[in-house]
């Protein structure tokens, strides 16, 4: 009976012992080395990267598959935290979590945790966030706004090492003058955080992340404001008015003249002093308006020119003694217009002469008055007439 139960006794503790063994993990013999390596190491917040650790014995041959690795990390998580080799190779995920700094991730198996704290084959440093940063690049769309005010966006670009932008990184936004829509914001996947401003003055936004900043200058448009002057300043119906648009300084805007008799001409941009002509057909009193447009902002300016009639004096010069026979010259003074023909009624009954030149002469057979009239047709079309009396006296 005593033999039975110490049979019995024996076999439980050897049942137990197999079943402790079964627990047992197995681990990295000594002098065995384990390289970590991470597919990236710069990952944004909440972003992750996978950790490959790589276990050898001695000799340089893999360990053998089931072998445990264990993964420690200082900031963020591992998941999962214990895995086994296969190969001699263990993965895992390293999860970044919403903190920035910089991640110390270890890989121990056994024996095979280095020899002392200058081992780093083991470790690998993961930089997270904001602490991955290099540079903050920020511009403004578009760059200026008109003198009356306006809005422009500002997108704020974190940049690590190797340009690599980063997401879900906090920015804080200031500004010297106007108001920004957030002073704070987070980059989305590209890497940018965005927020608007609305300002009438030159400006300066600057966008911080951690020690790092960057800034953009907002400028504010030059009044597109436009001086004007004519020639000549009293014109004739049909005489070319010269109307000359100045631009202020810097700028370039679009201009487009209204001429005040349902006429307009579009001048287009307009960056240094233009000249443009019209005539009028009918005298008057107009106001010519130019209205300039730049960058959003609209000026107008405008002037007055009174256009007179064309008007003709004609003139007659006689011989000493106006007599019979003598001869007679005749003047026509035209205001206004270019004068392209000159068409002569003597007033005796005599063919009518038609002249380019502003001056003829006649002499005339008989003593009597006579009225003697000048008909001038412009270039333009138009026509004035002129007349003059004079008396021819006998011999």
């Amino acid at each position: 009976m005593r033999e039975r139960v110490k049979l019995t006794a024996i076999v439980v503790l050897l049942a137990a012992g197999i079943a402790a063994c079964d627990k047992v993990p197995l681990l990295a013999p000594t002098n065995s080395t384990i390289t970590l390596s991470a597919s990236t190491r710069v990952v944004p917040l909440n972003g992750s990267t996978g950790l490959t650790a790589f276990v050898t014995e001695s000799s340089g041959t893999p360990v053998q598959n089931g072998t445990t690795v264990r993964f420690t990390t200082t900031l963020g998580s591992v998941q999962p935290a214990e895995t086994q080799t296969v190969n001699g190779l263990a993965v895992a995920t390293f999860q970044a979590g919403s903190s920035s700094g910089v991640a110390d991730v270890r890989a121990v198996s056994g024996g095979a945790t280095g020899t002392g704290a200058a081992s780093t084959t083991n470790l690998v440093q993961i930089t997270i966030g904001a602490a991955a940063i290099t540079g903050v690049v920020v511009q403004a769309s578009p760059s200026s706004v008109p003198a009356s005010g306006g809005s422009v966006e500002i997108v704020a670009t974190a940049t690590g090492a190797n340009n690599l932008t980063l997401s879900g990184v906090g920015v804080t936004f200031s500004a010297t003058a106007g108001t920004l829509s957030a002073t704070s914001g987070t980059t989305d996947g590209n890497g940018q955080a965005r927020v608007n401003l609305t300002t009438n003055r030159a400006t300066t936004v600057t966008a911080r992340v951690g020690s790092f900043s960057g800034s953009v200058d907002v400028t504010v448009s030059p009044t597109a404001s436009v001086t004007l002057t004519t020639l000549p300043a009293s014109p004739t119906t049909g005489q070319p008015v010269t109307l000359t648009v100045t631009p202020a300084t810097g700028t370039a805007p679009n201009v487009t003249i209204a001429w005040g008799d349902g006429a307009s001409t579009n001048m287009g941009l307009v960056s240094a002093a233009r000249s443009v002509t019209h005539a009028y057909s009918s005298s008057g009193s107009y106001t010519i308006t130019a209205t300039a447009t730049d960058n959003g902002n609209t000026f107008s300016n405008s002037t007055t020119v009174t256009v007179a009639p064309l008007s003709l004096d004609l003139a007659v010069s006689l011989a000493t003694v106006a007599t019979v026979g003598s001869t007679a010259t005749f003047t026509a003074t035209v205001v206004g217009g270019t004068p392209q023909t000159f068409e002569w009624n003597f007033g005796d009954g005599a063919d009518s002469v038609k002249t380019a030149a502003n001056k003829t002469s006649h002499v005339y057979t008989q003593n009597k008055p006579y009225t003697a009239t000048v008909t001038v047709t412009m270039t333009d079309g138009q026509t004035v007439s002129g007349r003059v009396e004079f008396i021819v006296s006998g011999i």
